[in-house]
């Protein structure tokens, strides 16, 4: 039987890439406390004790993510280039618990567990934003091509990565628009 070989190439292109980007990530799910005995007291706990965000707007569930970006330059003959692009996103997803929960009704515990759950789903939404961002930093960062100097390739290193954090937090106010905050995709207790 011949020996399976892997051209060099694929080898070395694989080796490039290992070598010239790496991710992380971290994501925290905490939860606060609510109780009720209805569909509108257990929204109002929710109103009354969701996460703030930065304007002060209470929210049901709320997800903060961060993206960070490093990056080596190496100076070769033909100008400065990016020989390494890391990225680091960072997240936090805060969600409602319902510490009354085993002695509601069961029409009442199903009715939550589904909105729990879509609720869920709608946070991971955003934080797949920065993932997103992370990403096309990680891609395009990679592609800039040599500079003349590294103070203009880590300027426009800069520059790039910050437009591209800024564009996924614009999708990001379009998905909550665009969902209605998750309601138009059956977020409702």
């Amino acid at each position: 039987m011949p020996a399976l070989r892997t051209p060099r190439s694929i080898i070395a292109a694989l080796l490039f890439v290992a070598s010239h980007a790496s991710a992380s990530e971290q994501l925290d799910i905490s939860y606060y406390p609510i109780s009720g005995d209805t569909p509108a007291q257990l929204l109002q706990a929710m109103q009354d004790n969701g996460p703030q965000a930065d304007d002060g707007s209470r929210f049901h569930g709320y997800t903060r993510w961060n993206v960070r970006w490093n990056y080596q330059t190496n100076s070769r003959s033909n100008g400065c280039v990016l020989q390494r692009v890391d990225t680091q996103v960072n997240g936090s997803i805060t969600l409602p618990e319902w510490t009354g929960e085993h002695t509601a009704d069961a029409k009442l515990r199903e009715r939550w567990r589904n909105y729990s759950t879509l609720l869920r789903e709608h946070e991971q939404g955003h934080y797949r934003f920065a993932l997103d961002a992370a990403a096309e930093i990680r891609r395009q960062l990679a592609a800039l091509p040599p500079q003349r100097s590294c103070e203009a390739l880590v300027q426009q290193a800069i520059q790039l990565g910050a437009s591209l954090v800024e564009l996924q937090r614009q999708r990001e106010i379009a998905y909550d628009r665009d969902s209605n905050h998750g309601r138009n995709n059956g977020l409702e207790l």
